[in-house]
């Protein structure tokens, strides 16, 4: 989807794609707790709990994952593949975003200048997708969360015709 605008001298373009539906299943660092000796996740946090955590008779409090047991080998419910870990991805990116203003040849004339255009432009400046809170980028999803996403660049210039 790409789109541009001009008006007085002011011109926008803007260049944006999506995906959806493909599956990414969470694993590994994503899915179970402290993978490698690594650190908690931050999704763990909305997990089935006790109410008080040194009292194994105390209420349990709801959550969106399963509980976390201590050594808990193949015994959890973190490591039973299910659909609970699939996501059904879908995302639309802003591939390249600019803004540009070309400056009247009136005014360019007295200083012998035929075109000046000042611009800002922005490359992968934002995706709105379903997999922010995983830390993922839809585009490089690797089921352990562990990849860099994708650069940003953001660029300033101006081009000059003598």
């Amino acid at each position: 989807l790409n789109f541009t605008l001009n008006w007085r001298g002011f011109d926008f373009a803007a260049d944006f794609s999506g995906g959806a539906g493909f599956t990414w299943f969470q694993n590994w660092e994503t899915r179970w707790p402290f993978q490698n000796g690594g650190n908690f996740n931050k999704i763990f946090e909305d997990r089935w709990h006790r109410a008080d955590l040194y009292d194994v008779n105390s209420a349990w409090t709801p959550g969106k994952y399963p509980a976390l047991r201590f050594n808990q080998g193949g015994h959890s419910n973190n490591n039973k593949t299910s659909t609970f870990w699939a996501h059904n991805v879908k995302y639309l990116r802003a591939r390249t975003i600019q803004l540009g203003y070309s400056l009247s040849e009136n005014a360019l004339r007295k200083i012998h200048i035929k075109r000046a255009r000042f611009y800002v432009n922005a490359y992968n400046l934002f995706s709105i997708d379903n997999l922010k809170q995983y830390g993922l980028d839809p585009e490089v999803a690797d089921d352990n969360g562990l990849q860099f996403p994708q650069m940003k660049n953001i660029n300033f210039g101006v081009n000059l015709t003598f």
